[in-house]
């Protein structure tokens, strides 16, 4: 079970951090209770704070029933009206009390959830029931439009010293052992995001790590990462298909890497083979429309590749998987940059070799590499080789797969350094005898002439 569930605040006092903003949403409620019907409460501030967590804790203190619209429902008019209509204008079956929650409404779209913000106005002007909107931009075109029938509340974020004890607390009721400079790091890292700082100490706690500095150094300032694991754990968990692009406009990220960010964690999240395969599948079907659009540079078929990617793997599952999944970062680039410097190796090998093979560095990558173990088999051909291509010893230990200071690899680095000063010395002996025969033929060439030129004196 997440964290976040499994830790949600039951009370307004659950919650730590904004004890002014706790305590208007208390008066509020206490008000209603009373039969004192008040303004809708608009609660504004940055994600994780306790927005939702607060509407939520609210409610269960004073027995509410809670209807809710969130970020990942269409919100045209008609649906607003059906969903909300009558609950806001009727108690429940008992006599009680209904919160209306109406969830990120700064999320708001245009064209999909056309007419919906008329539809929330007309909802608060109307209701009889307790109604929270929240919303994390209070400048948001939506939220300008209804802030002014709302009570604004104003959530900041949560103070790193009292995000971290409330850390340190949650870890000694799991029994986990923690360095508390090391939750103070973390608390820090995450700029008061409660719900961001629970997911990333569960994702450590999860993989069997210890809370120390190292393992919440190993997390970075990530704001774009935590955003990629929230878009994650909806679309994994969702039991109805969605707008993708309500998850992902607001994603910091390259479609591609959405994308492999997606593969990699398929198979974290489902367990049966048919669900994996499936959605894989339509991963596949939306790799057909991402090749359109660089061979036809038409961005139109993004919205068809997103649906398919999406809405495709929400589909492939056969129930909703309620266990925690820490969901990683995709391998093939982790791998990628781990043999950058492999890469580099390779190319500073090819480019040696290729005047002395006489061969192109991509016909060297294709067919030499693979032939190179088998001619470092032999101690003389490998010392002539990197006698000739200059190597040194860490690219001859990289084509043996072996540390430089192995001694099969130090053996052919000697071997390699005798016969390039045998080459040296026979090149000097060759240039010494060039020179003297240079020299012999020019003392020659000089004699020749004083012998001319004495006969020419004799004849005269």
């Amino acid at each position: 079970m997440l964290w976040t569930e499994k830790y949600r605040p039951h009370r307004l006092d659950d919650l730590i951090g904004n004890p002014q903003a706790r305590e208007a949403i208390r008066s509020w409620a206490l008000l209603w209770q009373r039969g004192q019907p008040q303004k809708p409460l608009l609660l504004v501030g940055p994600p994780g704070v306790g927005k939702t967590a607060s509407a939520y804790a609210v409610a269960e203190e004073m027995g509410w029933e809670v209807v809710e619209m969130n970020a990942s429902d269409t919100r045209s008019r008609s649906v607003v009206e059906r969903i909300l209509g009558a609950a806001s204008e009727a108690s429940t079956f008992f006599g009680g009390r209904r919160l209306i929650l109406i969830d990120e409404v700064d999320g708001l779209q245009g064209r999909e959830d056309v007419g919906g913000v008329s539809a929330i106005v007309d909802i608060i002007r109307k209701s009889r029931q307790p109604v929270i909107l929240t919303a994390n931009d209070a400048y948001a075109p939506p939220v300008v439009r209804i802030k002014g029938l709302c009570r604004v509340v104003e959530f900041k974020r949560v103070n790193y010293r009292e995000l971290a004890s409330y850390l340190a607390r949650i870890l000694e009721r799991e029994g986990v052992k923690y360095e508390k400079e090391a939750l103070l790091e973390l608390a820090r890292r995450e700029n008061g995001d409660v719900r961001s700082a629970l997911l990333d100490l569960q994702a450590i706690v999860e993989r069997g790590e210890p809370v120390t500095k190292e393992t919440i150094a190993g997390i970075g300032y990530r704001d774009r990462e935590t955003n990629i694991f929230e878009v994650l754990r909806t679309i994994f968990k969702a039991e109805r298909v969605m707008r993708p692009f309500r998850l992902t406009a607001t994603l910091d990220m390259d479609p591609d890497m959405f994308k492999l960010w997606v593969v990699e964690n398929i198979p974290r999240e489902y367990e049966d083979p048919e669900e994996i395969a499936t959605a894989f599948h339509w991963v596949s079907r939306a790799d057909v429309f991402d090749g359109r659009i660089i061979r036809r540079q038409y961005w139109g078929f993004l919205a068809y590749s997103q649906e398919l990617l999406v809405n495709g793997v929400i589909v492939a599952k056969k129930r909703r998987y309620r266990k925690f999944v820490g969901y990683q970062f995709p391998r093939w680039i982790r791998l990628l940059s781990q043999y950058k410097s492999k890469r580099e190796m390779m190319r500073s090998i090819a480019k040696k070799l290729s005047p002395v093979l006489h061969a192109s560095r991509r016909v060297i990558f294709q067919e030499y590499f693979p032939l190179l173990p088998l001619i470092f088999s032999n101690r003389e051909w490998a010392a002539n080789l990197v006698a000739a291509a200059r190597l040194s010893p860490e690219e001859v230990a990289f084509i043996l797969g072996k540390s430089p200071s192995n001694p099969e690899v130090e053996a052919i680095v000697d071997e390699a350094e005798k016969v390039r000063r045998r080459v040296i010395r026979e090149h000097q002996r060759v240039e010494r005898r060039r020179e003297r025969e240079r020299e012999e033929k020019e003392r020659q060439t000089d004699e020749g002439a004083r012998q001319v030129t004495l006969f020419d004196y004799v004849k005269k």
